[in-house]
């Protein structure tokens, strides 16, 4: 299992959470980087990046999410907004004054960063300068609503049954859970996980995404993810002006930790992007630019990448 360093900083917020904060890089940077995780998981999935990324002049701060690793739940309860008012409190906390921020989320740390453009535009072009976004959606994810056919909705159905056993009936459901689902990395108790998961379904700001036309965007994905289909990133590169799919052939959900040199690939970028000079570079380009470019996977396979 991945361990989480030790945090180097807690951020508390207004109900009770403790975030757990991991920072590293200058005191003087040029641009910060703030990662966000997915469901389940905690900020150690992003420990090479930290240890690879070619930026000595960025500082990296990753934090984990409330309810997951080291950080607390909190009274509140579990919602994508909540996540995007944490997000907000982080940046405040880690990069004050002029300093840009390139905000990296995947899965439900993508979500996270969506729901703070929906809620906080004002921050998007003016304090955060590019967005990379993984494996993730802006909405209808809940599969037994009813635009759905019977098949799918079956399945959500099942699903959600599956989270109720999960909050009423945890310790079964723990155990299995580390059978059928070994993580590398510190997963939250079961009860938690499924309340999160009911809040990932109703998470939902497909029309409220214009502020992100401001910055540039890169939209990573797995071809073969199963847990957030490609559809969802491919709409929101339509829905986005600035945005670059980034497509993995052959990958699936894990992508920072399963595909991490096409991760890393696509995050350098973003970096270099989301330096002011950089962002308006790539909004000339993303008019433009059709060019099919080639991404390393850890397959030895080429991802392409392509503007939307």
């Amino acid at each position: 299992m991945a361990q989480l360093p030790t945090p180097t900083a807690e951020l508390q917020r207004p109900d009770g959470a403790r975030l757990a904060l991991y920072v590293d890089g200058p005191s003087d940077p040029d641009l910060v980087l703030v990662m966000a995780h997915g469901w389940q998981a905690a900020a150690s999935v992003f420990n090479e990046h930290v240890r690879q990324l070619p930026r000595p002049r960025t500082r990296i701060v990753r934090y984990d999410q409330r309810g997951h690793g080291n950080s607390t739940n909190g009274r509140a309860l579990p919602s994508i907004p909540l996540l995007a008012d944490d997000l907000k409190a982080v940046i405040a906390a880690t990069a004050p004054g002029p300093l840009p921020v390139l905000l990296a989320g995947h899965s439900m740390g993508g979500m996270t960063v969506l729901a703070l453009a929906a809620q906080h535009p004002h921050l998007i072009g003016d304090k955060v300068t590019a967005a990379l976004l993984a494996a993730t959606t802006a909405g209808g994810l809940d599969l037994a609503t009813a635009p759905h056919p019977p098949l799918k909705r079956l399945i959500g159905m099942t699903r959600h049954a599956m989270a109720a056993v999960c909050i009423h009936a945890p310790g079964p459901a723990h155990r299995i859970r580390d059978l059928v689902r070994p993580r590398p990395y510190q997963q939250p108790p079961i009860d938690h996980a499924a309340r999160w998961f009911k809040a990932l379904m109703r998470h939902d700001v497909a029309d409220q995404l214009d502020a992100l036309a401001r910055i540039p965007v890169h939209i990573l994905v797995g071809e073969n993810d199963q847990t957030i289909p490609p559809i969802h990133a491919l709409r929101l590169a339509a829905q986005i002006d600035t945005a670059r799919l980034h497509v993995i052939p052959g990958g699936g959900h894990r992508l920072p930790t399963q595909h991490p040199e096409a991760f890393l690939t696509v995050l350098e970028r973003a970096c270099a992007e989301a330096l002011p000079a950089g962002g308006r570079w790539h909004r000339r380009l993303a008019r433009r630019d059709r060019a099919t470019i080639p991404l390393p996977t850890s397959r030895g396979r080429t991802a392409h990448s392509r503007a939307s």
